[in-house]
C-alpha cells in the first residue's frame, strides 16, 4: 500500500472533515502553499486527481477497506455494500 507521510496525512484527513486548503493551513501554522505542495504529493502517491478521490480515500481508511481507485469507478457507492455487506 501506499504510505503518506504524517504532514500529508494531516492534511488528508481535515480535508476529508471538509476544511479548505486555506483553513487546513491555517490550523496546521503552514502555508497555503505547504499545503497545496502535501496536496498535489497526495494525489500523486495514491494515484488520484480529483478532490472526490481524495475523500474516496479517506472513507475506505477509516471502514479499513482497500482503496482500489479503479473499483471505486466502476463501482461507486457499491463499493462500501460489497465491503461492509450493508444496503447503502
Amino acid at each position: 500500500g501506499v504510505t503518506l507521510s504524517r504532514a500529508e496525512r494531516e492534511v488528508a484527513l481535515m480535508f476529508c472533515r471538509g476544511l479548505t486548503d486555506k483553513e487546513i493551513a491555517d490550523r496546521l501554522f503552514r502555508s497555503y502553499h505547504t499545503v497545496r505542495t502535501q496536496k498535489k504529493a497526495i494525489y500523486q502517491k495514491l494515484g488520484i486527481s480529483k478532490d472526490t478521490e481524495l475523500l474516496w480515500w479517506c472513507i475506505c481508511k477509516r471502514l479499513g477497506i482497500e482503496f482500489n481507485l479503479q473499483s471505486i469507478r466502476t463501482k461507486g457507492i457499491n463499493i462500501l455494500h460489497d465491503a461492509t455487506g450493508d444496503n447503502i
